[in-house]
């Protein structure tokens, strides 16, 4: 028996090429351009391909998408029996619709914030659908109404941005609340956004200034809700851009209710529409539901203001909002994606005579947001845009003033160190 030392013997050793065995997260360009970017393309055109299919069976299947069963039901959110509907358009000679909008800016130094503010209104008397005289408040030109403030708090980004957001939001409504004031002739109020009343969170706030500013925030939101009921003013709110998809999930949740069957609803059993539903949002399966001069079907939006009449934390908040949010989404142009159209209405209201509000907002909204056919949104509401929106100068004009005035005194102001990068 041979027994074989091999404890002289060199074993082969051969060096692995860790490298090659790394599993990269990124790939290179040739990588991408000849395989991963085709294959998200071709996803994307699968993805195309279901979504166009689930809306040919919504549209084949409209006559029994009917939902009138559920809406006696107060959790029930959708409030009429059809997914959409067509509206008409109004002569709106001698009405008169008020906008309003702002735009901020804010300047982030190391120890300090600067944020620039500014709101404009414009109101339009319409003689004809397309022919209107114009006027800007406060301001008769239509641009000087600012803001200048300091953060001197050392405060995280998020709240120096939301305490920007509330004082913005305060600026809007308190302007629009004088002008409601001082005419007695407004017939429709257009806001820029939500009319609903900002993230309930913020009463639970532990910044003592925070929890301030969002208490006179709801006082002027109150005092605007008062404002347009007393004088009969209609308010809405228009949202130019929003991805939520509340509308397409309760729609998902009917078709459910509804009970697909053999003999009815058949083909929305032959594709997973719950987990298609997941793909859209509400603008992008409106977009594609909705003709021109159509709109949705109405539904309770921002049910946030009802955990401020549960919290029972400060006491005279639940009197504020005795009023029912509502939603749809209206194609005011051949061209562009629906706008989502807010509004109010009492709490004892009744769903008809949410239907009929809604009717008569889309017909007001209709001639005034069609007249170029690849951007629906309401002239009043582009023009107030037009006129908050900062520009440039304006910043330049006043910051330079102001850091000029704090140099003079041998100050120098800090930028972040991404902003003064040297390279």
């Amino acid at each position: 028996m041979t027994i074989k030392d091999s404890s002289l013997k060199t074993p082969k050793f051969k060096p692995k090429n860790i490298i090659s065995e790394i599993n990269p997260i990124g790939l290179t360009k040739e990588q991408l351009i000849i395989d991963d970017l085709k294959k998200i393309a071709r996803e994307y055109l699968e993805l195309e391909k279901l979504k166009k299919k689930f809306v040919e069976i919504i549209f084949n299947n409209i006559e029994d998408l009917d939902f009138s069963p559920f809406i006696k039901y107060p959790n029930y959110y959708i409030k009429e029996k059809r997914i959409k509907k067509e509206v008409q358009s109004a002569n709106i000679r001698g009405l008169n619709v008020v906008s309003v909008d702002g735009s901020s800016v804010i300047k982030k130094f190391m120890n300090v914030d600067f944020s620039f503010l500014k709101a404009m209104a414009v109101k339009y008397y319409f003689y004809q659908n397309d022919y209107s005289k114009i006027e800007y408040f406060p301001d008769i030109s239509g641009y000087n109404n600012y803001k200048v403030q300091g953060n001197y708090i050392n405060r995280g980004e998020n709240e120096v941005d939301t305490n920007l957001s509330m004082d913005m939001t305060y600026m809007e409504l308190n302007l629009l609340n004088n002008l409601i004031l001082k005419n007695s002739d407004i017939d429709l109020v257009i806001l820029d956004g939500s009319i609903v009343i900002m993230p309930i969170n913020y009463i639970f706030s532990k910044d003592l200034e925070l929890s301030k500013k969002y208490d006179r925030l709801l006082k002027e939101y109150e005092r605007l809700y008062t404002n347009c009921k007393e004088k009969g003013i209609i308010l809405i709110g228009s949202i130019k851009d929003t991805r939520t998809s509340a509308l397409t999930h309760l729609i998902r949740n009917s078709i459910q209710m509804l009970k697909p069957n053999t003999t009815r609803l058949t083909d929305f059993l032959k594709i997973n529409y719950r987990q298609i539903t997941d793909y859209f949002s509400d603008l992008d399966l409106f977009n594609r539901v909705l003709n021109k001069s159509e709109r949705s079907c109405i539904f309770n939006c921002k049910r946030e203001v009802d955990k401020i009449r549960d919290t029972g934390i400060k006491k005279e908040i639940p009197y504020y909002f005795p009023l029912n949010f509502y939603a749809f989404y209206l194609k005011t142009a051949l061209h562009d994606t629906p706008c989502r159209i807010e509004f109010f209405m009492d709490e004892k209201s009744s769903n008809n005579e949410a239907t009929k509000k809604a009717n008569l907002i889309s017909s007001i909204l209709l001639p005034i947001s069609s007249l170029n056919e690849f951007y629906g949104l309401p002239i009043p509401q582009i023009e107030a845009h037009k006129r908050a929106v900062f520009k440039p100068p304006e910043i330049d004009l006043l910051f330079n003033n102001l850091s000029r005035t704090i140099t003079k005194s041998g100050i120098f102001l800090l930028e972040k160190r991404r902003m003064r990068r040297p390279f």
